[in-house]
């Protein structure tokens, strides 16, 4: 019996985060007929890479509001090479990362919009701050979606779960706090170069065709995740809600051929 489509809602504290983090996830519930949403609360300008090393060497202010299109279109495009085309960009300041009740009431709105399953976003106590900042948020306003919230027109909605990243924000002691132990991994292999295509869409933010970010982060992690699930490529996650059964769930091992967990497909990749 096929099961009915997912909504699912990821969240990611800059432009770029959710794709990194979550496209392979992404393009395996779009190709499952999932409805599949990507949210950015902010407009992502202190991650411009590209404008902030130009700065740096010649101390001339760039046009910011055309900075910030670029961006939220490489957002777009990237979700695109995806195969999601419902892309909500907020566009807040992200200069100083801080909980703001305006963008609570905003991602609230959107749960009740696209009434998510599941809210795939960061670790909560992801050592970026932007990231930290954005799962906070994404919280608080589940909780608010989930209530009474006179003058709104969708009902209460609580997503059945959340999923956060089980990757590193930034190397320091503060991302101790997290568990680098995925509770569940998603096997991208069949999606490992729609994501790479969609990460190289992101160029001011360190990546694109003519560099080799994307190939490295996709070597060291989902690469990395896939070993012991015996896959090429996965993505980990760990759940915030325990997951009710009548019996025990089974772990499914990877089942594609044994030689091919150590396949490196992104070794001959040859961006479009």
């Amino acid at each position: 019996m096929a099961r009915k489509p997912l909504s699912i809602l990821t969240i990611g504290g800059h432009p770029k985060d959710a794709i990194i983090a979550s496209g392979g996830t992404m393009a395996n519930h779009v190709a499952a007929g999932d409805r599949v949403t990507t949210l950015c609360p902010t407009h992502g300008l202190s991650h411009h890479t590209e404008a902030i090393t130009k700065y740096k060497a010649d101390r001339k202010m760039p046009d910011v509001e055309a900075l910030k299109a670029e961006l939220m279109q490489e957002l777009v495009d990237a979700a695109t090479e995806l195969g999601v085309t419902d892309v909500r960009i907020l566009g807040h300041d992200d200069s100083v990362p801080i909980v703001e009740r305006q963008i609570i009431e905003e991602i609230a709105d959107v749960i009740g919009d696209v009434l998510p399953d599941i809210i795939i976003t960061h670790a909560l106590y992801d050592s970026v701050p932007g990231h930290a900042v954005a799962t906070e948020m994404t919280l608080l306003a589940m909780e608010a979606a989930s209530g009474f919230r006179p003058g709104k027109s969708y009902p209460p909605h609580k997503p059945s779960q959340v999923f956060f990243h089980a990757q590193a924000g930034r190397t320091n002691v503060l991302e101790t706090n997290i568990s680098r132990v995925p509770t569940h991994l998603v096997d991208i292999t069949d999606s490992i170069h729609k994501k790479s295509e969609a990460m190289n869409r992101l160029k001011t933010q360190g990546y694109g065709a003519d560099s080799p970010t994307q190939r490295k982060l996709g070597e060291v992690i989902d690469g990395i995740l896939g070993i012991h699930a015996r896959v090429p490529y996965a993505e980990g996650f760990i759940a915030h809600n325990p997951s009710l059964y009548t019996t025990l769930p089974v772990v499914i091992q990877g089942d594609r051929d044994p030689a091919q967990m150590t396949n490196m497909l992104l070794d001959n990749y040859k961006p479009q």
